[in-house]
């Protein structure tokens, strides 16, 4: 589906569902969902509660983690030297990214 950003709850619901092979009606009848709401979440049309998303990873066997750690020395070397430069060019390499995008979504390079 163009245009659409699965969430990252989505994401982990739809991949806890294929590691433990399920269907999305037999995960939906586990936490007691509709189909269509499972299909939705996965697909990204609408963004789960972390707690439905908890409980959904949980009816396919798995845990669901999440955890406050430091960032990665090249996450912060990155953005330190984002902060170094000036607003206006970060906002030109801002709009750059954005046109490249709307490109690639339309398949021009």
């Amino acid at each position: 589906m163009l245009g659409v950003m699965v969430s990252p709850l989505g994401a982990v619901i739809r991949e806890a569902r294929a590691r433990s092979g399920l269907t999305q009606a037999e995960l939906a009848k586990r936490v007691r969902m509709t189909t269509s709401a499972i299909a939705r979440y996965e697909s990204g049309r609408i963004r789960p509660r972390f707690e439905t998303a908890r409980r959904s990873v949980e009816a396919c066997g798995f845990e669901l983690r999440m955890e406050v750690a430091p960032p990665s020395s090249q996450r912060r070397a990155a953005a330190d030297a984002a902060l170094g430069r000036s607003v206006e060019d970060r906002l030109r390499t801002n709009d750059s990214f954005t046109h490249l995008a709307t490109r690639l979504r339309h398949g021009r390079p």
